[in-house]
């Protein structure tokens, strides 16, 4: 029989309880809550949180595998659609709904980009990712002429997406229009 040491599994229970706090203040409009809040939603002190967390920037490290959950089930899924326009449809779908749920914590992200290494890492590499996505689908002929592909990688963005809901106020449906009716002026 193994015995489970006790603190073992509370330390576990309560970096998880830190992580997922963070989360759930980012998510209910707080972008950069400070170790106070975090620790006092989390239900732990604040030393406790830095047992578990150098700093919050580790503690926002910690984050990003809540958004490599999130990005994960998207990539592993087929886009679909029997021709470009029907697929780019697809895309669309699709990257509205993770958009959705990241908005949030890509907002937390790009307040801290300025400070973290890491976070500026993390944002040059899905940058790379959704470009990457988009080479992989689209026809060589729009993929060759550079500047309509990056008008293609510019309005299938989060950033864009981030900018038509937090921004422009624009409902899911109606910002969904919108990059639906940029990508067919694109592709005449």
């Amino acid at each position: 029989m193994v015995k489970v040491d006790g603190r073992t599994t509370r330390g576990q229970a309560n970096k998880k309880q830190i992580v997922q706090a963070l989360i759930e203040l980012i998510r209910e409009g707080h972008p950069a809550p400070t170790a106070e809040t975090v620790s006092a939603r989390a239900g732990v002190g604040l030393r406790t949180v830095f047992r578990h967390f150098k700093d919050m920037e580790t503690l926002y490290r910690e984050m990003t595998n809540e958004v490599d959950a999130i990005v994960a089930p998207v990539l592993a899924t087929p886009i679909l659609g029997n021709n470009l326009h029907e697929k780019l449809l697809n895309v669309i779908e699709r990257r509205a709904a993770m958009f959705e749920k990241l908005a949030p914590l890509q907002a937390a992200s790009l307040v801290h980009l300025h400070e973290s290494d890491y976070l500026r890492e993390r944002q040059t590499s899905s940058v790379e990712l959704q470009r990457y996505l988009l080479k992989a689908f689209l026809p060589k002929e729009i993929v060759s002429d550079k500047t309509l592909f990056e008008a293609f990688d510019l309005v299938l963005s989060i950033e864009t997406w981030l900018r038509l809901r937090r921004d422009q106020k624009l409902s899911v449906t109606a910002a969904k229009k919108v990059l639906q009716r940029s990508v067919e002026q694109l592709l005449k």
